[in-house]
């Protein structure tokens, strides 16, 4: 998906108007290309007992307003542990005691912003 200028059949005004939007949507798909790198090096990461811990590891776009572009990596929740018939609500004391959400976050982390720009720079086509 791009955004070409039209600078004959007088769209312009127009164009000019979507174009923070698509160039929003396009940071948004590079930065999930990298969280769903990020889950999957997380998930081979964390300890595994049961595996619920690892399964419940997801990444979740949603939000509400101006912020519904939120992009997550998130663990826990609505997986049922089977040892102990709970919701996984221990992510938090595995990622203190046994990193698994860090290392995976610094393994992206430093190729984000140019990925952002590209996929914004994809968006824009003069």
């Amino acid at each position: 998906m791009s955004l070409r200028f039209d600078f004959e059949s007088g769209t312009l005004k127009q164009d000019l108007a979507e174009l923070p939007e698509k160039m929003l949507e396009g940071a948004c798909e590079e930065i999930v290309q990298v969280v769903t790198i990020m889950k999957g090096l997380a998930q081979a990461n964390v300890r595994v007992d049961t595996g619920s811990l690892r399964d419940s590891i997801r990444v979740e776009r949603g939000g509400q307003g101006k912020n519904w572009r939120e992009i997550r990596v998130r663990a826990g929740g609505y997986i049922t542990n089977p040892k102990t018939g709970r919701m996984v609500d221990y992510a938090a004391i595995v990622e203190m005691k046994y990193p698994y959400m860090a290392p995976a976050w610094q393994a992206v982390c430093h190729d984000l912003i140019a990925l952002i720009k590209r996929g914004v720079m994809q968006e824009v086509t003069l």
